[in-house]
């Protein structure tokens, strides 16, 4: 009967002191970058905002070479 308790007392000692050991939270060491877009969105995150650019245009000239009967997506494969 002694051996159990003085496990389960030593598992309790055991757990106290690692969990006094264990470091608390400080609020001054928060990574405060992202602090200024997430107020801006607080109230809705619809709108999109990104820092994606903006795709060049571009033209492109006329199709070299004679159409295939290939065809992927929407798009006819050509044959130089």
């Amino acid at each position: 009967m002694k051996g159990p308790l003085l496990f389960t007392a030593a598992l309790i000692f055991l757990g106290f002191v690692l969990w006094k050991q264990t470091e608390r939270f400080q609020p001054e060491f928060l990574r405060k970058e992202g602090l200024d877009k997430t107020l801006s969105v607080e109230n809705s995150s619809y709108n999109q905002v990104t820092n994606h650019l903006r795709p060049a245009v571009e033209t492109f000239g006329p199709i070299a070479g004679s159409e295939s009967p290939f065809q992927v997506n929407q798009y006819r494969a050509h044959i130089q």
